[in-house]
């Protein structure tokens, strides 16, 4: 592949002869009207996608928030411009949605919909920006497919209406890569300064974008060592250096107001969910949303589905590594520099950590289908036969999708409200209601109810003592067993009648039970409420 400077082709809009010399006639101009008209469908087709996709994200939006959105509110929504410019207190810290969340709570108000409205706009954005690249490595059908699978995705979905940087970081990382592919298929500088303006952005939303950075620089320069291939190798390293230098002076820039902190942040705190968010369970997390996002009941169906999609994302790869390396270099170098940073950095392990792959993940899946397809077809001696079958398996694929967004809407991502209201009308006037596990502030952060946060056997001991019955809410089960395993224990051992307010956020379920009296004397200062456990989370 040359990086001499080549026509310009555009994605969404090609120009054609016609745009260049005005007043062509004949059988030219008839074909050039031809591909403005088709030029102009894919526009509106991409239009109408985008509309799909703003509406599923709208539905539910303004739904109960989560603890992560509470932190991200309460800690960096609310305070002054100033202070989310140049405080860095933790990782829950996003600071360029923080901006964007700020501006939009002062602009119309404070509700779930106003803080989360910048994720909304950024998963809508997503999907002009999936075409452009999809179109840059694959067909523009597949690129459409891709692009209508990202609209309805569950998980897209899901954290579109997350107040936090998911969403934003997922879009910038689709733009940086059709930015690089984009800048070696023309040799122009310019499409390597957007890929710096956008890494850059994207590693002031969220610090592991620069692991994403770091991958696709792997890529690029894996791309530009490999032998036997027609590479303007000078041409690429100037463009690498403009596109990963810009991206670095852009980064250093927008953190500078905070930097120290940051860097205190991440060499001296290790996350104190070690242990619990390990890489096992990142695994095991994410077949469990994969199949969520099939449909709710769908368990067998999704199953199937994520099997047959191993096979078509292997062939996906393949076909991609076959017409352009670069695109599955990147994906793969951002993907494994995401595993090593996250374990050497904090030591623990997210699904949400690579979510700034499931655009491209979609693209994989979808020139996996029809290139899996077409080789069955050509083998039974009907080749016409693997687009039409690829056509409905992708768009099976998208029914499930759309289907699963059902629970994501039926749910809030945590009922932390449910909950306090149904206690607050269950509670008798000699009742007392405790809180604990991680995180177990909310009640307090958000709904201004001074309920003790207990972390101690003796502490609920005494409060089960003081009161005729102990109403306790907690959240998380796996962190409560292994941060206060006593309460867990007791709560497992005496709760009767739990009752459960569902919400979608992975293993956040608010859990609500109520104890009966313990005899005994309350021994002094054994009702001393432990601070409440900071948020651990990315």
């Amino acid at each position: 592949m040359s990086l001499a400077p080549a026509p310009r082709v555009e994605a969404l809009a090609p120009r054609t002869a016609a745009d260049a010399v005005p007043g062509r006639t004949g059988a030219s101009a008839t074909l050039d009207r031809d591909v403005a008209s088709s030029a102009t469908g894919w526009r509106l087709a991409v239009g109408a996608v985008m509309l799909v996709a703003l509406v599923a994200r709208l539905i539910g939006v303004n739904g109960g928030l989560w603890i992560d959105e509470i932190y991200s509110l309460v800690r960096s929504f609310r305070v002054p411009m100033a202070a989310i410019l140049t405080e860095y207190w933790g990782d829950n810290h996003h600071p360029l949605y923080a901006v964007l969340a700020h501006l939009s709570r002062a602009a119309f108000g404070e509700a779930p919909w106003t803080i989360r409205l910048p994720a909304v706009l950024f998963g809508v954005a997503a999907i002009p920006a999936l075409f452009a690249l999809g179109a840059q490595v694959a067909s523009r059908r597949e690129a459409l497919l891709a692009s209508l699978l990202l609209a309805v995705s569950y998980h897209h979905v899901w954290f579109s209406q997350n107040a936090r940087g998911y969403s934003a970081i997922a879009c910038l990382a689709i733009v940086t890569m059709w930015a690089l592919v984009r800048g070696v298929d023309t040799g122009r500088t310019r499409y390597f300064v957007w890929y710096g303006v956008a890494a850059g952005l994207g590693a002031y939303t969220h610090l592991t974008m620069i692991l994403v950075v770091v991958g696709h620089s792997l890529g690029a320069v894996a791309y530009m060592a490999a032998p036997g291939r027609p590479i303007d190798r000078r041409a690429l390293l100037r463009g690498g250096l403009v596109a990963f230098g810009l991206a670095a002076v852009v980064t250093l820039a927008l953190y500078a107001p905070m930097l120290r902190e940051v860097i205190d942040f991440f060499l001296g705190h290790k996350s104190g969910l070690q242990g619990v968010s390990t890489p096992r369970w990142a695994a095991l997390e994410t077949i469990r949303i994969l199949v969520l996002g099939l449909g709710a009941g769908l368990a067998v169906v999704g199953g199937a589905v994520v099997a047959a999609g191993i096979v078509v994302g292997v062939s996906g790869i393949a076909a991609l590594w076959n017409t352009h390396r670069l695109f599955v270099l990147m994906l793969a170098g951002a993907c494994v520099a995401t595993v090593a940073g996250a374990a050497a950095a904090r030591g623990t392990m997210y699904p949400r950590f690579f979510f700034f792959a499931i655009g491209p993940a979609m693209l994989v899946a979808v020139r996996g289908a029809y290139a899996a397809c077409g080789a069955l077809a050509s083998r039974l001696g009907r080749p016409a036969l693997g687009p039409r079958v690829a056509m409905g398996g992708v768009s099976a694929v998208i029914v499930l999708s759309a289907a699963s967004l059902s629970f994501d809407y039926r749910y809030p991502k945590q009922d932390f409200e449910g909950a306090m209201r149904f206690v607050l009308a269950e509670r008798r006037s000699d009742d007392g209601v405790v809180s604990t596990g991680l995180p177990t502030d909310p009640y307090r952060m958000l709904y201004g109810q001074d309920w003790p946060v207990l972390s101690t056997r003796a502490e609920l001991d005494s409060a089960r003592r003081a009161n005729a019955r102990t109403w306790v809410l907690w959240t998380f089960p796996r962190y409560l067993e292994k941060y206060a395993p006593e309460i867990d224990r007791v709560l497992q051992s005496d709760c009767e009648d739990t009752r459960v307010f569902r919400g979608t956020v992975g293993g956040g379920d608010v859990l609500v039970c109520f104890l009966p009296r313990v005899e005994g004397t309350v021994a002094p200062g054994s009702a001393q409420v432990a601070p409440p456990v900071p948020a651990q989370s990315q």
